[in-house]
Order: structure tokens, then sequence, then C-alpha cells
């Protein structure tokens, strides 16, 4: 097993942040990332805001390496879980692999949260895992892996630089006046309207599905 792990500083205020980080995909920085789809999203009478998604990325090795897998689409799919705490001000999200779970295990873990010292900046903590389990190219597959997470951490702070100069665009044409904690209850009533729509959508379908189907 091989790890890796870095630590970054956003010079911007930890709910711009956030908001950019909801916002993250697609950027131009990221062309890896094909798609990113809600499996769920709920929110906790806490306050806190936990989301599933699975994202559609570029398969992170060598097309040599990625034969050797087995990896012939060139795909991988990855399932992600985050929780935003607007109390505690944090936002964490933890990653892992689906394609090839049985030869390749990645998790991936990440963490926003306020600067002690400054709170107009943010800091992020990342730490990712990498187990390959195929003989005699073990090391040599996670040294690759660890390698492209040190490529991607930087084309995605880059990304979320993207997201926020756009938000900020937005913001200003829109002459948006509005302090954060505004904008993150924005959020919470915006997912608490799609969990009720996607509720909603499921009652309708297996109401449908039940009165299509015959008895036996």
């Amino acid at each position: 097993m091989s790890s890796w792990s870095s630590e970054h500083i956003f010079e911007h205020p930890w709910e711009d942040v956030v908001r950019a980080a909801y916002r993250k995909y697609p950027n131009p920085c990221n062309p890896a990332v094909k798609g990113v789809d809600v499996v769920n999203r709920s929110v906790c009478p806490q306050g806190t805001i936990q989301s599933h998604r699975l994202l559609s990325t570029e398969f992170p090795l060598p097309e040599v390496a990625a034969r050797l897998l087995g990896a012939n689409d060139h795909a991988m799919h990855i399932s992600e879980h985050s929780k935003l705490d607007r109390s505690k001000s944090t936002y964490e999200l933890q990653s892992k692999n689906l394609t090839l779970g049985h030869l390749v295990t990645v998790h991936e873990r990440m963490e926003y949260f306020p600067h002690p010292q400054d709170r107009s900046k943010t800091c992020l903590k990342q730490q990712s895992t990498v187990k390959v389990n195929v003989p005699f190219l073990s090391g040599y597959l996670e040294r690759l892996l660890i390698e492209n997470f040190e490529k991607n951490a930087m084309k995605g702070r880059n990304g979320m630089e993207w997201v926020m100069d756009r938000i900020k665009e937005e913001d200003s044409s829109n002459k948006v006046k509005q302090e954060s904690s505004d904008i993150l209850t924005q959020l919470e009533t915006k997912f608490k309207r799609e969990a009720e729509d996607l509720k909603q959508s499921m009652d309708s379908f297996f109401h449908k599905t039940q009165a299509n189907t015959s008895p036996l």
C-alpha cells in the first residue's frame, strides 16, 4: 500500500471555496473528469448537507498499464460521499473507486476548513491511499497512481480557482450583495427542494410500476 498527502491554502474565505467545490466540475483544468451524477442529497436536522455522487473519469494510468489491469474502456467510475457542516465550518469529501475494485483500491479524503489564523483564507487537507493487488506489478502501478495524484492535485486547485473566478463574475454581473451565510442557506434550500423532487419522482415511478404489474 502507498499513500500521499498534501496541504494547500486558498486565498479565499471558506464560504466561497465551498461554493466553488460544489460547482468544481466541469472545468477546463480537469478535463479527465467526464461526468458527475448526484445519487442522493439530504439536509439533516442539524443543518448538515450530505451528498453522494458518482464521477466518471479517464483511467489514471498509461495505456499499457491500463491494459494489464483490463481497463479496456479507459474509464474509471468513482463513488464520492461528502458532508457540509456549517456549524463547524467544515466540508469533507471521501471517495473510492468502483472500477476494477478487485485489483485496485483507491481511497481519497479531502477537508476544507477556515484558516485558524486568518478567516479570509481556507485550508485544504488531502490524503490518498492506493493498494494494487497484482503480483509483480503492485509497486510499479502504485507509484504511477501516486504520481498521478500529485499531478491532479495541482489541476484540482487550478480548477477551483477557475470556478471561483466564474462565480465572482456572475455575482458581479448580477449585482449580488449578500452575505456568504445567506448563500449557504440558499444552497441548503436548493438541496432540500432537489431531495423532495427526487422523492416525488421515485414515488411516482413505483406507483406506475405497481399499477402496470399484472397479478400472478
